[in-house]
């Protein structure tokens, strides 16, 4: 059974400008949808592998490395993650799925680097699934190294936009799929000549859409309040529960644990950094989240 989503709006006039905050009610199957993969649900390490496993899944998940350039790539293990002669990694989009749709349907990123004419390469296999358990490999070419990841660099243009982004494109109308929700990496190893082990930093969706609402509503409590301010987050809950705070990036800034009534939510250690935030809050005892966009000033 399908059923509406229920929508709040409040209106907060701070120096003059009026800003809209909406609180949207959503069951726990309906959470913040966005064009990033959302989980990796399997990763077998290779050889060699060891660069950003402290930091996985985090680094894999969410955008590509904002600040890589073509000259300048990724290298941060909080943002890479090295695969490993013959390792691979499963990612996974759970709150929505990639579709085939007109060209490009979704991009891999790797640190692949530009010097003048040349580029660093390390390449991998890609396969799709829309189960997990059926794999699909897109066509791969040694010579070219056409249909591989890791052979074209990140441009630091806008990630869901494939004429700017830079990356590895990839067509599911080549694999003659309608959808997948699964990607897997496996770094080349010595079927193909490049120069060495894989790095992943994102794969993130072109052409998707959510995969629905289904179920019953649950019984959800509203955000009482949630005020742009300067530099932090106020808000005021009714019970116990747990706030997240994304960026419109995707990325996650803040996870904290609130008791029912005030509380002020800013990253630990910074003020936090002006614009539109989502804020996603998980009430304890209830299988569902309440969904909202504020602004910091």
């Amino acid at each position: 059974m399908r059923f509406p989503v229920s929508v709040l709006c409040a209106h907060f006039r701070i120096g003059g400008v009026l800003l809209l905050t909406a609180l949207v009610l959503v069951p726990c199957s309906a959470a913040f949808s966005d064009p990033w993969a959302d989980a990796s649900p399997a990763v077998s390490y290779g050889p060699g592998a060891g660069f950003g496993q402290a930091y996985y899944p985090d680094n894999i998940l969410g955008p590509p490395d904002p600040g890589a350039t073509p000259t300048l790539p990724s290298s941060s293990p909080s943002e890479l993650l090295t695969l490993g002669d013959a390792g691979w990694v499963v990612l996974q989009f759970t709150d929505n799925r990639v579709v085939d749709g007109e060209g490009v349907d979704f991009t891999v990123f790797e640190n692949v680097m530009q010097s003048g004419s040349s580029y660093f390469r390390e390449t991998a296999f890609v396969d799709v699934s829309q189960d997990g358990e059926t794999w699909f490999r897109f066509p791969w070419d040694a010579v070219t190294l056409e249909g591989l990841a890791g052979v074209w660099p990140t441009t630091g243009g806008d990630p869901t936009n494939p004429e700017v982004s830079g990356g590895d494109q990839f067509d599911l109308h080549d694999l003659g799929l309608d959808w997948i929700t699964f990607v897997r990496l496996t770094d080349c190893s010595g079927e193909v000549a490049d120069g060495g082990l894989f790095d992943l930093d994102a794969v993130v969706a072109v052409n998707s859409e959510e995969m629905g609402i289904e179920g019953s509503s649950p019984e959800l409590p509203e955000i009482l309040c949630v005020n742009p301010s300067m530099h932090h987050i106020e808000l005021e809950v009714p019970c116990e529960g747990t706030i997240r705070v994304y960026g419109l990036d995707g990325r996650l800034e803040v996870e904290t644990r609130v008791h029912a009534g005030s509380s002020i939510i800013g990253a630990e250690g910074r003020v936090m950094s002006p614009g539109m935030r989502i804020v996603v809050f998980e009430p304890s005892g209830i299988d569902g989240k309440v969904i909202a966009r504020t602004a910091v000033l």
